[in-house]
């Protein structure tokens, strides 16, 4: 009869790991979370823990954490695609004539929201000579092979100022975007279409550390600190909540010999999306973050401005408020770069369209907030002291509502910060205490998201 020793650690109820040392995560016997948080969150100064801690904790029940992503709106907002071959062999179409269409998105995906009686335009000119437009109605249900979308469409408008020559000739890499529906009375209902979630996960990460002094030592009066003890024991829980935060910035995902590291949201950018300089525009892809790398003096508010476009574009799912944090140098530098000053000059006063706030911000923990707002929306910088050395020219730009802090609570036993006494051994003429935490950072929407690294500050 074999005797049973049972499961000692949660670890040990694992898929199998990757080569390169983490895998998929573990599927055995285990309930995982799927957190339909929606938060609301108003940008607060103070460390990163802090803010998570405070507004942003859902506690999990599972040290790997499942979460839903949601891109229908992003999806829906845009639902534009491009021509994968040229129409009707490169020559001209005619209105209300039928056409062979073929069709990918910007990525070389095929377009899965397609169907019977959409209206779609399609930009045939865009030059000095002007811009004209071509309207289709897709006549066929669209018929996918690999990475092209292929269906019947009927010409329904073209420009009848046709003074441009090429003005109804549709072409390789046109890009088209659906402006609607169209049905004749009494037809049937329509095909349907449904964007499918997401799903992502994570791993909680265990933090200690340990506050030890002799029974000497502690029986000591001191001068200074009458009691050594408490001077140390401060110091460790402030050393505590750093480690947390150094992890949930820059932290990567990871799970080696039983150990498993959380994810951290610079640590996510640097590991998932290549830098871009200053001559190249920002653009999206659907579950990378924005990255800029410049120089200081490539920093200006038109550079800026422009980038904002993009991170605040409501159809690739940007928030209207981003917490930013940033190292003390790019605090000073919002407030001289520009011509002149950024605050009086590129901002502005009076009748500009720009405005700095520098008063307390509502629900902020009682202190300052730089809040900057643009036409794209509005920006709200926080010293992060953390950002220096290396990282001393970081600005973080961050969509509160897309991050998590999850701590790990299940079968009555909170793992979220605890401290725990007296861990010493029976015999050790000493006391020793622990600060114990399991949590882990949750990152949904990375798109949200947008890291700066100026060279030189």
């Amino acid at each position: 009869m074999a005797i049973n020793k049972g499961l000692l650690k949660a670890s040990q109820i694992t898929a199998s790991t990757t080569a390169a040392g983490y895998g998929e995560a573990p599927d055995q016997r285990k309930l995982y979370d799927f957190s339909d948080r929606v938060a609301e969150l108003t940008p607060e100064e103070s460390p990163f823990f802090t803010y998570l801690a405070n507004v942003s904790k859902v506690a999990t029940d599972d040290n790997v954490f499942r979460f839903l992503e949601n891109r229908s709106q992003i999806n829906h907002t845009d639902r534009s695609f491009l021509l994968a071959d040229d129409v009707n062999g490169g020559s001209g179409v005619t209105k209300n004539e039928v056409y062979t269409f073929a069709v990918d998105t910007p990525a070389g995906a095929a377009v899965n929201f397609l169907s019977k009686g959409m209206v779609f335009a399609v930009g045939t000119l865009d030059t000095d000579a002007g811009y004209t437009q071509a309207l289709v109605r897709v006549e066929s249900g669209p018929a996918t092979v690999g990475s092209t979308s292929t269906f019947q469409g009927r010409v329904i408008g073209l420009s009848d100022a046709n003074t441009s020559t090429g003005y109804n000739v549709l072409s390789n890499n046109d890009t088209c975007q659906i402006i609607g529906t169209s049905f004749e009375e009494g037809t049937a209902s329509p095909d349907t279409f449904s964007d499918s979630l997401d799903d992502g996960f994570g791993y909680t990460q265990i933090f200690k550390t340990a506050c030890e002094l002799t029974n000497t030592a502690i029986a000591t009066r001191h001068r200074g600190y009458a009691n050594e003890f408490d001077r140390i024991w401060a110091q460790k829980l402030r050393e505590h909540k750093i480690d947390i935060e150094r992890a949930m910035l820059f932290g990567q995902k990871a799970r080696y010999n039983n150990v498993q590291y959380t994810e951290g949201l610079v640590g996510n950018i640097l590991k998932n999306v290549a830098p871009v300089d200053a001559g190249t525009a920002l653009s999206y892809s659907s579950g990378k973050a924005y990255h800029r790398t410049l120089a200081e003096a490539q920093l200006t508010y038109d550079q800026l401005l422009s980038d904002l476009e993009v991170i605040f574009d409501p159809a690739r799912g940007g928030a209207s408020e981003k917490l930013v944090m940033a190292s003390l140098p790019i605090i000073s530098f919002f407030n001289k770069m520009g011509d002149g000053a950024f605050v009086d000059a590129s901002v502005g006063y009076g009748n500009a369209p720009y405005r700095v706030n520098m008063d307390n911000v509502d629900g902020a923990f009682g202190h300052k907030l730089m809040e900057i707002n643009t036409v794209h929306g509005s920006m709200f910088l926080v010293k992060q002291p953390l950002f220096r050395g290396i990282s001393s020219g970081m600005m973080v730009m961050a969509d509160m509502s897309q991050l998590a802090y999850r701590p790990l609570v299940g079968n009555g036993i909170n793992r979220d910060t605890q401290i725990m006494t007296n861990v010493q051994s029976a015999d050790e003429d000493l006391r020793k205490d622990m600060i114990l935490t399991e949590a882990g950072l949750e990152i949904t929407l990375p798109e949200s998201h947008a890291l700066y690294n100026i060279e030189g500050l």
